[in-house]
């Protein structure tokens, strides 16, 4: 991993330089920064909507925790929609574990949680209203240099912001899964869409159920050989079995929440006779 992360690092001063402030700039953040521990203060509460979580932010192989100070327009500095994609594009590979952390400084929690509400965002946030992390962790001044890729200890692999820079997410990805190939769900040759849900928090012993709409974009029809679920808590529907060129189909994935409050990441795979891998359709998010 770490001669990896070295190889990977004049490509990130590229990536960070094309986008604002000089060379000598860039290369010293990533310098100062690369290896560098982020502290995440035992105080903080995290949060999924209004509801506490119990979140094991540590527990994972690789982390992504994005800072958000209050000045100016504080919906336009969150991004929550577009954050809600890019983090259910690494949740997308039930092979590698990646938490994701925004941390809000800010005092207005009624606003904030407004703001988590009306996007739908169903990812953990912390409202800092002391300021505990910024203590913690003198930031860079510049907003695009207040997001960071960790490893399994909390120390910085890459930093920059994944949803405003695209080469950014693209040199996340590589760190993560290790492979310059991996594409996000979105774009990829998908049949679904939207392959990847967030379930916010949800109660033990509930049973959740989503519809995956599969879109046979190819010139040949698809033929359904076998939906397997990731355990037994999941299972599958559907009630057709062949999908024909040009024309789409339901499949309903059901979740029956763990007993013990935790974090979760569930998966079906649909498989199709024509096609040598399938379609994963992933569910994820907390059990209280």
């Amino acid at each position: 991993m770490t001669i990896k992360i070295y190889r990977l690092i004049p490509i990130l001063l590229l990536v960070m330089t094309s986008c604002s402030g000089s060379d000598k700039e860039q290369q010293d953040i990533v310098a100062e920064w690369t290896g560098k521990e982020i502290v995440i203060p035992g105080e903080l509460g995290f949060q999924v909507g209004n509801i506490p979580v119990d979140y094991d932010f540590d527990a994972a192989d690789f982390k992504i925790v994005t800072y958000v100070d209050s000045a100016g327009c504080t919906n336009c500095r969150m991004k929550l929609k577009d954050w809600d994609k890019v983090i259910d594009g690494f949740k997308s590979s039930p092979d590698v574990d990646v938490s994701f952390l925004m941390i809000v400084d800010s005092d207005k929690r009624e606003e904030i949680e407004r703001l988590v509400k009306d996007n739908d965002f169903h990812h953990p946030v912390s409202i800092d209203s002391a300021g505990l992390f910024r203590k913690a962790n003198p930031l860079p001044s510049k907003p695009e240099h207040q997001t960071f890729l960790l490893d399994a200890d909390n120390k910085v692999i890459a930093l920059g912001n994944p949803v405003q820079n695209p080469k950014i997410r693209e040199l996340y990805a590589q760190l993560i899964f290790d492979s310059q190939d991996h594409k996000f769900p979105d774009e990829t040759s998908s049949l679904c869409k939207n392959a990847v849900r967030s379930l916010g928090v949800v109660n033990r012993g509930d049973t959740i159920t989503r519809l995956f709409r599969l879109n046979n974009n190819t010139e040949s029809d698809l033929t359904l050989q076998e939906v397997t679920p990731s355990c037994h808590c999941v299972s599958a529907k559907a009630d057709w079995d062949v999908l024909k060129s040009g024309e789409y189909a339901d499949i309903e994935i059901s979740y029956v929440a763990d007993t013990i409050p935790q974090q979760f990441h569930r998966y079906a795979d649909v498989w199709f006779k024509e096609r040598p891998n399938p379609q994963r359709l992933v569910l994820h998010g907390f059990v209280k």
